[in-house]
């Protein structure tokens, strides 16, 4: 029998990843303190049974919350001009953060918080017997409810962002409340929820017995919610969203294959096809604009005469203002003001660019933690090390 706190917290992160992702909870301050309130429920109940953690990522989150705290603290005149010379001058006088916009570094460190309990919760769930099946079931759910509901606003109910919210924001039915990109994203983290669930599924078929039945049924459903969510995310028009997938897909490769002998390649390759076909066919009539989108990537929406790469660069001029700390987590869309392309009255939230947009918030040392961290996780994933775990765990890791 399932402890009742298990339950509990499975029960909370599905209301979250539901909310957050379905009914656009963040988009205003009702849902985004519930969406705290639920998170510090987590965090409590995450005393009774604190998952693993891996040492190199365990230091990373300390270093980046004594970062933060750098950059909220505040500093007097000679310490600015030390480590943010580019920016002193542009500095109240007297004793001031790091952070030149000290509350949007509070919103930041805030939802680092959450998503650091987010990832806490899932790696408890993913620690047990049941619990992995459970969240990969959750993800799939989420990816394709998110596919169907594109799809079927997209041409009955242009007045509706995923047929929930009213879509006041004049963007389309994938957005805006978040954009198509952020869609996409969302598509992202739970497509491959749905392929590992597929590709255990194709091997407990091989196995003679009951249990064939279900594997059956499970095949059909993730190959029908895979094809739903990639149309919706091709459909949706989000050109990193497209480049994203595919690259995951060739980089994590080597994770879902081993060599073995007799592998049934063959049979592997027809559902691949014919997924990709089923996809195909229900993006086709929207392929042509995503291909004109493609030819116009570095464009920079809205800002007439300039590109993406004019943006970057001043990215990289504003990281120079601040090399060492940067301008404080979350500050980027009131400090690159200082350096922004000629646009007008344009405002600019995002550097297009989020590696960019991180070194220039955080400086050297969070580019340094943010590096430690990939780098970490590339480690525990060298496809040395993961093949030679069990399919359903080796599956759920690829994905």
């Amino acid at each position: 029998m399932i402890h009742p706190s298990i339950r509990a917290h499975r029960l909370v992160l599905g209301l979250l990843l539901v909310g957050n992702t379905l009914a656009f909870a963040g988009v205003d301050p009702v849902t985004r303190t519930l969406t705290a309130l639920a998170a510090v429920a987590l965090a409590v109940d995450l005393k009774e049974q604190l998952p693993f953690v891996p040492r190199i990522h365990t230091r990373a989150a300390i270093a980046l919350a004594a970062l933060l705290v750098l950059q909220l603290l505040p500093w007097p005149a000679f310490v600015h001009r030390i480590l943010q010379p580019g920016l002193a001058p542009f500095l109240p006088h007297g004793l001031w953060p790091l952070s030149v916009a000290p509350w949007a570094t509070v919103q930041a460190a805030a939802a680092l918080v959450v998503a650091g309990i987010l990832a806490l919760t899932a790696s408890r769930m993913a620690a047990t017997r049941s619990g992995l099946p459970a969240l990969l079931i959750l993800l799939a759910a989420i990816g394709a409810l998110l596919g169907l509901l594109g799809l079927a606003t997209e041409p009955g109910i242009p007045g509706k962002v995923l047929m929930i919210r009213d879509n006041t924001g004049g963007g389309g039915p994938y957005g805006p409340f978040v954009n198509h990109n952020h869609f996409a994203v969302a598509v992202e983290l739970t497509l491959p929820a749905c392929l590992a669930l597929f590709m255990a599924a194709t091997r407990h078929l091989r196995v003679p017995g009951e249990g064939r039945r279900g594997a059956a049924i499970t095949i059909l459903a993730t190959g029908t919610a895979m094809a739903v969510s990639a149309a919706a995310l091709l459909r949706s028009g989000s050109r990193g969203g497209a480049l994203f997938l595919a690259a995951g897909a060739f980089l994590t490769f080597p994770l879902w294959s081993r060599r073995r002998r007799h592998q049934p390649w063959i049979w592997a390759m027809a559902a691949i096809l014919v997924l990709g076909a089923g996809t195909a066919v229900l993006a086709w009539n929207r392929l042509p604009e995503l291909q004109d989108r493609f030819k116009q990537l570095v464009a920079l929406q809205g800002a007439e005469g300039n590109t993406r790469l004019d943006l970057w660069t001043g990215t990289v001029k504003l990281c120079r203002r601040s090399p060492v700390v940067g301008c404080g987590a979350g500050a980027y869309r009131y400090a690159i003001n200082l350096d922004k392309p000629p646009t007008g009255s344009l405002e600019l939230r995002h550097a297009h660019n989020d590696w960019l947009e991180w070194t220039a918030d955080t400086g050297l040392v969070g580019a340094a933690i943010l590096l430690g961290t990939v780098g970490g996780l590339l480690w525990l994933l060298a496809p040395a090390r993961v093949r030679r775990i069990r399919f359903e765990h080796r599956y759920a890791l690829a994905a």
